[in-house]
């Protein structure tokens, strides 16, 4: 024999069930939310490390460059000005793109 209750109480127990599938979905997803954040963090740090480097390699060579006597020959010394404009150019990009991607301070 069925109470008239036990219908109702089915059914209260399938939404109870499936509440906590989508509950144990949500805490899945947060879950890979993590990893990826810290796995993201990992990736800003070393690129961070790489610009930096980059940064310090192009202002280097802008200055062994910029150090070499100048030549009597037109075109080398044509050569030697263009690449330290072009490292100057670089340095330019690299520091545009980490500003434009820097939060501003609150």
């Amino acid at each position: 024999m069925m109470w008239w209750w036990e219908d109702e109480f089915e059914s209260v127990n399938a939404k109870l069930d499936i509440l906590i599938n989508l509950v144990n979905r949500l805490l899945m997803k947060e879950r890979q939310m993590a990893i990826d954040l810290t796995t993201v963090t990992a990736e800003v740090a070393k690129n961070t490390d790489v610009t930096a480097s980059v940064v310090t390699l192009l202002n280097n060579l802008t200055a062994i460059i910029k150090a070499i006597p100048a030549s009597s020959d037109p075109t080398t010394q044509a050569a030697l000005d263009k690449l330290t404009a072009t490292l100057a150019s670089n340095d330019t990009a690299i520091a545009g793109a980490v500003t434009a991607n820097t939060p501003a301070a609150p």
